[in-house]
């Protein structure tokens, strides 16, 4: 379960004592705008002063909780839960009084009356099943259970990938349902801005669901799905595995069950926080990505891929910030080399979309088009904008 800041006061007192300071290299914030609140040393004294009662929350204290995409980088050089601290300290600031920031709140807002942060109808969740004949989830009638997110199933320009996904897993033969317009939210927007009751309940009621159903695995296209289900299924104690859709898909390219049409273009990729440093899944993309084309490795990749700036509600309360961060990993893909940059979560697509510079793809959707080509032997282009 969730920690309580109070609970790490002791790893709070560690970073002061130590002070070493590597958490400035990775942070993405601070590097951005050298402001030393902003790094995990900093934050860390920030949550303790509060702790110790040596001063009240002001809108500087605000900035240092917000100003964060909880990507993990933080953690790759230290051994405290860095990442859980700060999760932690906006969860203190909203039970102490502090009111949700604007923009959280009407994410907030929309997933309570929509079932998803988008405002969305709940009727737009299932649309992107048309034509796939994909069934509904019921008890006992089937052992994986494909999970679309909701930001991949109500947002029109992400749903190709979303029916890219299903398409292979289909032409692998992999039987699967879904849960339709039904599909609940995982609860990742309210954990991450600090709502975890909220979050809790939902999380208790989706595990509940899934036992009910029977599902031995849940296959997601998500990688912040694939962090937040795992989560609260390892919590409430559940044996069912949570699968990210890259692992499923490599074994099937690997085994030979999807022929791939190899093109000559020069690509990068990006690493998802919540599918790499925060999920451990690295090689699969890569794995799918070398079959489809010649990989051009960023500088920072792997565990020390730079966020792209979407993560924990940055970009919708500090929009500016977020597309800095953007602006930043544009150009480290530029400099590989690489004509596409593919990545494999909804947040990080539409985020580097943002700023031109590069062609931006999703990875199921190149595959599926280099598996058609593949059959068809036709050159049909791969997806993706300028």
């Amino acid at each position: 379960m969730n920690n309580t800041l109070d609970e790490f006061k002791e790893e709070l007192e560690t970073c002061f004592g130590t002070s070493c300071g590597f958490c400035e290299r990775g942070c993405p914030v601070y590097q951005t705008m050298k402001v030393k609140t902003l790094c995990m040393k900093g934050r860390n004294r920030t949550m303790l002063g509060l702790l110790q009662g040596k001063f009240d929350i002001t809108p500087a204290v605000v900035q240092a909780a917000f100003e964060c995409t909880l990507c993990g980088n933080c953690d790759r050089w230290c051994s405290l839960k860095n990442t859980e601290h700060t999760r932690a300290f906006r969860e203190y600031l909203l039970k102490h009084g502090y009111e949700p920031m604007k923009e959280h709140a009407s994410l907030a807002a929309s997933l309570k009356n929509y079932g998803n942060p988008w405002f969305q109808p709940r009727s737009a969740r299932n649309k992107w099943t048309k034509g796939l004949n994909i069934p509904k989830a019921a008890p006992g009638a089937q052992d994986v259970l494909f999970f679309a997110g909701c930001t991949s199933a109500v947002m029109k320009p992400l749903v190709p990938s979303l029916v890219a996904g299903a398409k292979l897993l289909q032409r692998a033969g992999v039987r699967f349902a879904t849960l339709g317009q039904d599909e609940p939210c995982c609860g990742s927007t309210l954990l991450r801005v600090g709502q975890t009751e909220a979050y809790e309940d939902i999380a208790k009621k989706n595990v509940e669901r899934f036992e009910a159903l029977g599902v031995k695995r849940i296959v997601t296209a998500c990688p912040g799905c694939y962090t937040t289900l795992k989560k609260s299924l390892q919590d409430h104690g559940s044996k069912i595995e949570v699968v990210h859709i890259t692992k499923e898909i490599a074994d099937l390219v690997r085994s030979g069950k999807l022929k791939v049409k190899r093109s000559t273009e020069r690509m990068t990729y990006h690493d998802p926080c919540h599918l790499g440093r925060l999920g451990g899944v690295f090689e699969e993309p890569r794995d799918i990505l070398r079959a489809i084309a010649p990989l051009a490795e960023m500088p920072n990749h792997g565990m020390e891929s730079r966020c792209c700036g979407a993560g924990a509600g940055l970009q919708s309360a500090f929009p500016k910030l977020s597309r800095d961060l953007a602006a930043k990993r544009i150009a480290e893909a530029t400099s590989t080399g690489a004509t596409t940059l593919v990545t494999c979560c909804p947040f990080c697509e539409t985020q580097l979309r943002t700023v031109p510079g590069i062609k931006v793809a999703d990875l199921m959707e190149l595959l599926l088009s280099s598996v058609e080509n593949g059959e068809k032997g036709n050159d049909r282009p791969a997806p993706g904008k300028t």
